[in-house]
């Protein structure tokens, strides 16, 4: 009786089994949309979590320099041993970004819109401003004068801070500026019945606007005396193609012009041409269409040369050019992911070891691609092996410019500057 029980029980267990598997069956067979499964896994970088050397709160964006990181904390400029962050000095009130360190000088706005020098080893003032610029955005040091940018340029002495001149030009202009020689480079838009963007050239000394040339790009390159700048479609000049424009400095006038075609648009044929994305890097002119770039010899007659091509062979979609060249290679990314093409065989390297969320952003230093993720996880990536060598944990979403100062790597996040040792496989071997 007991062993009929015991099959019999067996019996009914085996049935309910089999009705419970032909109801998962038939039921995943009907798609219910409620749900969606994606990369449903916790991924996990294979490198050491380190701590920083020193972390600490900040305001503004630091400034490094001569071993030290320089810094705003409620007004005051601070300075720091970049080795273990121990304070050294502090200057002033009331003072406010950007903060700029060049050859031994500190240069810092205030909340009254004046400059001040301040010496980098003590924290001694050197100079305050004559003349106050209100809503300054950019302070740049340049040869034996210093520039501040707030729409206007103003230019002072860079040994006493005494005024020299504000430009003569009405509008505002963007924050990008070039200097060469004796002339310094603006960009801004204008409006009207349309929309087009003007270049200036002011003298260095004065002031004053020399020239302007309209649709154009601010200029990639400047050499002997020239522009190089990439020419944009307007109602009036049709530029269907990547054109580059080499200007005279002085004048603004075209000595010469090229158009790059590495899409072949036959345009007698009515084809849409397209612009694309034009830069120089050393003796090569780069176009980028996405995640396609072209790279032409800079002196060569672009429609005898067949360009080369570069594109990661990457399954996932999204992915286009970020960064370089740089270590002989093209850095591409969709927001989530990290590759790289090498220029001398286009072969694509996997960096996405050391990535598991959202990226912030990424810096590349010596042989190293520093990888900021929203996720607060700072990872140092070998741009050579792909390798993830550490990984720095933080609790911040946003982060600044990542810096090397004497050895250290400096870590911008908001509201915290937090350093840790370069690694040593990652120092570059160019000395």
């Amino acid at each position: 009786m007991r062993n009929w029980k015991t099959a019999l029980s067996r019996g009914v267990m085996m049935a309910c089994c089999s009705l419970l598997l032909m109801s998962s069956v038939v039921s995943a067979s009907f798609d219910s949309r409620t749900s969606y499964v994606g990369d449903n896994k916790e991924t996990e970088i294979a490198a050491p979590i380190i701590k920083p050397q020193w972390s600490l709160n900040y305001e503004g964006i630091a400034a490094t320099g001569e071993g030290k990181a320089f810094y705003l904390l409620k007004g005051k400029v601070i300075a720091v041993t970049i080795q273990n962050g121990k304070k050294l000095w502090e200057y002033g009130s009331q003072l406010k970004a950007p903060v700029v360190y060049k050859e031994g000088q500190l240069y810092v706005n205030s909340s009254g819109g004046r400059v001040h020098a301040i010496k980098a080893s003590s924290g001694k003032k050197v100079w305050v401003a004559t003349v106050n610029a209100n809503n300054i955005h950019d302070i740049i040091p340049y040869g034996d004068q210093l520039f501040t940018f707030n729409g206007d340029i103003q230019a002072y002495s860079i040994k006493d801070g005494k005024f020299q001149w504000r430009d003569n030009y009405k509008e505002p202009l963007h924050t990008k500026i070039l200097f060469h020689g004796d002339f310094i480079i603006g960009e801004n838009e204008l409006s009207g019945a349309y929309t087009y963007s003007l270049l200036h050239a002011f003298n260095r000394k004065t002031g004053k606007r020399v020239w302007e040339a309209a649709h154009y790009n601010f200029p990639i390159g400047a050499k002997d005396g020239t522009l190089t700048a990439q020419k944009l479609v307007n109602l009036f000049e049709a530029a269907p193609l990547t054109t580059l424009d080499t200007l005279d400095i002085k004048t603004g006038k075209v000595l010469n012009s090229k158009q790059y075609n590495p899409l072949k648009i036959d345009l007698n044929k009515g084809e849409s041409g397209n612009e694309g994305d034009a830069w120089i890097n050393g003796d090569n002119v780069f176009v980028n269409f996405n995640s396609e770039v072209y790279s032409y010899p800079l002196n060569a007659d672009p429609s005898k040369i067949e360009p080369k091509v570069y594109k990661p062979v990457v399954y996932a979609p999204g992915f286009e050019y970020a960064a370089g060249p740089y270590e002989g290679k093209l850095i591409y990314t969709n927001g989530r992911g990290i590759y790289g093409v090498k220029l001398i065989n286009k072969t694509t390297v996997d960096y996405n070891a050391g990535v598991t969320g959202l990226i912030a952003r990424f810096d590349l230093i010596g042989k190293g691609i520093y990888v900021a993720q929203t996720d607060g996880t700072i990872s140092a990536i070998h741009l050579d092996t792909a390798a993830p060598i550490v990984q720095l944990k933080t609790n911040e979403r946003e982060f600044g410019e990542t810096l090397l100062e004497s050895g250290m790597i400096v870590v911008q996040a908001k509201g915290k500057l937090l350093a840790f040792k370069q690694p040593a496989s990652l120092k570059s071997s160019v000395k």
